[in-house]
Parts: structure tokens; C-alpha cells; sequence
């Protein structure tokens, strides 16, 4: 079972439409954390640390709910094509469920932030965060469609599942660790940026590497 969600999950990795969704999470979080970075660095009014403690959770949640509920329909193989508009419907038929979720996310991501031993995980982060979002998708599809029955324990894998994936996001953190120490030197001597500042535009890319366990957790739960 495991073995057949990690194969669905690497099919999800190959489909073109699922670079697309990769390729607006990464706007998401770097269009408006580079502008707000900007605004606020110009007027000094916020450290590099601080601007990243306080709004990067926000931006990462966002950005991953809307990448994820995009994304549903291959991540659980009930469409071939990605749901553009998907997002946008859940907020006009449940602003207050759409509102709960971010909140959730933003609250979690917080929370991880303020861990040390998970803090430089970011693959675990997009891991949970978006494994929230596609319980939230199931439960959503729940509610429009009432004939299919969904349980708590039906959202939950067995523990082997769930240390295989564990063991996945783990060697993911480590290569992106491995990443964002090769990038921030790169970039720190080529282009003469400041650690934090590199930090804030690799994050999001490393980040990127968790989106594979969430698959895996997602073909699971189709």
C-alpha cells in the first residue's frame, strides 16, 4: 500500500500540470514577501529576522493552501487537470470553512516556527500543512456529496504509512538543508547577498521538496 502511493505520488511529480501548480506556489510566497520585504526594509521598519517570523507563516500557508486545493483532483485521482477555480468556489459556498482553514495553517505554521527541531524542516511544514488542506478537501467533498461517508480514522494512514512518510520528508529536510547551504553560499558570494536575505528566497524553494509526501499522504487517502 505504501509502495503504490509513493509510485501514484511520483506519477503526480511527472504531470506538467502539476509544475504549473508548483510554479504559483512559488509566486505566491515570493511575489508578496519580496515587496512587503521591500516596503518595510525602505522605511526600517522591520528586521530581516523579525519580517521572517512574522510574515512568512503567513505567506507559506496561504500559498500551500491554494496550491493544494488547485491541485486536488490528480493529488487524488479524481481528475486528470488541476481545478483552477476550485479555490475561489470554496470561498463563495464556504467563506467561513475557507477562513478556518488558512487560519489552521497559519496557526500551524506558527507553531512549527517556534520549534527548533522543526523549524529548518521545511518538508515536513509543507508536509502537515498540506496534508491539513487535503483533509479539508475531503471533508469539503463530504459535505457536497453526503452519500460518501467519511470517518476520522479514514483520514488517518496506519503507523508504518505514516512512519514511511516521515522517513521520506526526513531525507527531503536533509537534501534541502543540504540545498539551502550550497545556494545561500552561492549566492552570498556571487551576488554579495546577506545570509537572511538568501534565506528568504530559498525557503520557498526548498519547501517545494515536501509537496512529494504530501502526494504520497494524498494517494493514500484517494
Amino acid at each position: 500500500m505504501f509502495w503504490d502511493s509513493v509510485h501514484s505520488a511520483l506519477k503526480v511529480m511527472t504531470h506538467w500540470e502539476t509544475h504549473f501548480v508548483v510554479l504559483e506556489y512559488l509566486l505566491l510566497m515570493l511575489t508578496p514577501v519580496i515587496l512587503i520585504f521591500l516596503i518595510l526594509k525602505k522605511r526600517h521598519a522591520l528586521s530581516i529576522q523579525y519580517f521572517r517570523k512574522l510574515f512568512l507563516p503567513i505567506m507559506e500557508a496561504i500559498a500551500i493552501a491554494v496550491s493544494v486545493l488547485t491541485l486536488f483532483p490528480i493529488i487524488l485521482g479524481v481528475g486528470e487537470h488541476v481545478a483552477w477555480n476550485f479555490p475561489l468556489r470554496i470561498m463563495q459556498l464556504s467563506p467561513g470553512g475557507f477562513l478556518a482553514l488558512i487560519g489552521s495553517l497559519i496557526a500551524l505554521a506558527y507553531l512549527i516556527d517556534v520549534i527548533p527541531q522543526l523549524r529548518t524542516l521545511r518538508s515536513v511544514k509543507t508536509l502537515v500543512l498540506g496534508g491539513v488542506c487535503l483533509i479539508f478537501v475531503r471533508i469539503f467533498l463530504n459535505l457536497l456529496n453526503p452519500v460518501i461517508d467519511i470517518e476520522v480514522m479514514d483520514l488517518v494512514p496506519g503507523f508504518w504509512f505514516i512512519c514511511g512518510i516521515i522517513i521520506i520528508s526526513g531525507v527531503l529536510a536533509k537534501l534541502g538543508y543540504f540545498v539551502f547551504v550550497s545556494f545561500v553560499n552561492v549566492l552570498g558570494s556571487k551576488f554579495d547577498l546577506r545570509e537572511e536575505v538568501a534565506e528568504l528566497l530559498i525557503l520557498p524553494v526548498i519547501a517545494t521538496l515536501g509537496f512529494l509526501p504530501v502526494f504520497v499522504y494524498g494517494a493514500w487517502l484517494a
